[in-house]
């Protein structure tokens, strides 16, 4: 039986990869959700049709990445390197609002405040996920 630890971690991997599912498909299928993922970003988009083509290969990512962390929730600790993969990704994204946080205010109006808590909920998704893992596969100490 899984401990709590694991179930939590389990969890956590099966919302992230219904996020990810969803973006994937929606960026994909639906220029009305597409919108609405912008807009909870507090991201102001110029939606030509060239920037709208250019996202449906970042919507086959996302939906590959929604298998990985589907597959990785079933069996945490069989998929480490999926694990690890996404705690990778969260920092690296965390890391491009500190480092083009300039860019994203220029192309996109995203304020500095909002810019901030974007990247400390990138952060915080990885410190998350990095801390279940180690719970999850901690072992309890036998007499």
């Amino acid at each position: 039986m899984d401990s709590t630890s694991q179930r939590a971690l389990k969890a956590y991997l099966w919302l992230i990869a219904i996020y990810h599912l969803f973006v994937g498909l929606a960026v994909n299928m639906s220029d009305h959700f597409t919108k609405l993922i912008a807009a909870t970003y507090g991201a102001t988009v110029d939606w030509t049709p060239q920037f709208t083509y250019i996202l449906h290969p970042l919507g086959a990512f996302m939906i590959v990445l929604g298998f990985l962390a589907a597959v990785a929730a079933r069996d945490p600790e069989r998929y480490d390197a999926v694990v690890f993969g996404f705690i990778g990704l969260f920092l690296v994204r965390a890391l491009h609002r500190v480092v083009f946080g300039d860019v994203l205010t220029s192309a996109f109006s995203i304020s500095s405040t909002r810019n901030t808590l974007n990247m400390v909920a990138m952060a915080a998704q990885a410190v998350l996920l990095f801390l279940l893992w180690r719970a999850a596969r901690a072992r309890p100490s036998t007499p």
